[in-house]
């Protein structure tokens, strides 16, 4: 981080940052925490947020407690969803049961899940980029007046939502504010990406290919995903740039070593369904069972975060012992990791797979435990680990899984507990570094920057 990063030293003031976060805390999750942290460290290098966020955000957890890490001169302006087109065969299910409709109510609950699944896909084609586009839509004329009435100086978004680009280039085109367009995950070229609409499919490449091409400075969360998305946009390559997620070192003051001694507890901390498991996973822990013998009561899995229940069951009929915690707020998952003897991270595979970074390894790596990653080789999560020397990666492979899991074992069984990550290591990947990175690419964009950018590209400013 550049040493001017402080405060305007002319005048002692700070500049106004618009976010616009359509979650933000009260509303929990992985993916508030980003921004949210952003806006927690802003304050003290120059920048001062005002938060556009959305009343409620559907679909995700509520953890009040990550609103104590907002500082109180941060505003957040929330609003209210604007009504969204029904889904009616919700309702149709709701009313299709025994006692309603008799002996015909199978027949007919299985009648009112096909007609959902149709309106549903009726909904999802005419509420595009998202169910927040509404939201969006609403949001343009506010905010048009808080920038005015805040003197904001520059616009931040996030995505996902894509309603959050959209707002922001609306923002953009109306006023000519610079504009940071925030990927914390890839959207077309994504591995989890899936759209069944070829016409729709092209509306939202068309869509990100405007976003990419009309923000001023496009961030992404790993080095490999930076550079799939400037290779969609020919000769700015400067505007493209790299910000991972991090740690909080103040979540992690005061917290003991409380690792289990009578049993070994592999931790996986975060959702874990069947979109983020594959066969091998459950082959490995099958032999796992078998190979540890009357020593297998000795291992348990520990999922702290959403598990359905068809995961489960295949975890369960492994043979290990399972336990599973459920969503808890951020500081009790993280009070979970300090719990565990290691910490499993799993990661899809597919098209670009192996740029992701999952948010929760730069946590992981703040514990100081173990940790196994699971997922495609040559990876940026490897690529991390590896250079933090803080455990161990491997492909979906079973004969792998088993080994990686078994070597851990066998070193907390002897007292010769592989060690995690050195703290040394982790500088890079504290929240208040890369809110620095977020600082300096803000004030080059600024008019009070004192960084010249004309001809010179990002780089100039240090970014």
């Amino acid at each position: 981080m550049t040493t001017n990063r402080r405060r305007d030293e002319e005048d002692g003031s700070t500049r106004k940052l618009l976010m616009v976060c359509h979650a933000f805390p009260p509303t929990g999750g992985s993916g508030v925490q980003r921004s949210a942290k952003f806006a927690k460290y802003l304050g003290e290098l120059g920048w001062s947020p005002v938060v556009w966020a959305s009343n409620r955000a559907n679909g995700l957890p509520v953890d009040e407690s990550l609103e104590s890490d907002i500082p109180v001169d941060v505003r957040v302006v929330r609003t209210g969803d604007v009504p969204r087109i029904p889904r009616v065969g919700l309702t149709l299910r709701g009313v299709t049961n025994a006692r309603s409709l008799g002996g015909l109510g199978r027949a007919a609950a299985r009648f009112a899940t096909a007609v959902d699944w149709r309106l549903k896909a009726y909904r999802d084609a005419r509420v595009f980029p998202d169910d927040c586009a509404t939201w969006a839509r609403a949001s343009v004329e506010p905010a048009l007046r808080l920038i005015e009435t805040e003197c904001v100086e520059a616009i931040y978004s996030t995505y996902s939502p894509v309603s959050n680009h959209t707002l922001a280039m609306e923002l953009k085109h109306a006023t000519s504010l610079p504009w940071v367009a925030d990927f914390r995950d890839l959207w077309t070229d994504d591995p989890r990406y899936v759209e069944s609409s070829p016409k729709r499919k092209e509306e939202a490449r068309r869509l990100e290919q405007q976003i990419l091409e009309a923000a001023d400075v496009v961030v992404a969360v790993s080095p490999m995903q930076r550079d799939i998305l400037a290779a969609r946009v020919g000769g700015c390559d400067a505007k493209f740039v790299t910000i991972t997620n991090g740690y909080d070192p103040s979540d992690f003051v005061d917290l003991d070593d409380e690792a289990h001694a009578d049993r070994f507890v592999l931790a996986h901390v975060g959702r874990l369904d069947t979109a983020r498991t594959k066969p091998a996973l459950f082959e490995a822990l099958a032999a796992l069972s078998g190979r540890l013998g009357e020593q297998r009561g000795r291992f348990v899995l520990r999922v702290v975060g959403h598990c359905n229940s068809e995961t489960r069951a295949k975890l369960e009929s492994a043979g290990i012992a399972v336990e599973v915690v459920g969503y808890v707020s951020h500081a009790e998952a993280i009070a979970e990791m300090m719990r565990a003897n290691a910490l499993l991270a799993l990661l899809p595979t597919g098209r670009n797979a192996e740029s992701i970074i999952c948010g929760k390894l730069f946590e992981y790596l703040a514990t100081g435990k173990p940790i196994l990653v699971v997922g495609p080789s040559g990876g940026e999560c490897e690529r991390i680990v590896r250079e933090c020397e803080a455990g161990i990666a491997v492909e979906y492979s079973s004969e792998a899984i088993v080994d990686a899991i078994r070597k851990l074992i066998v070193g907390w069984a002897s007292r010769k507990t592989m060690v995690g990550c050195d703290a040394r290591l982790l500088r890079p990947y504290s929240r208040v570094t890369t809110t620095g990175q977020l600082a300096d690419v803000l004030d080059g964009l600024s008019p009070k920057a004192n960084a010249v950018r004309e001809g010179a590209g990002l780089e100039a400013a240090g970014v």
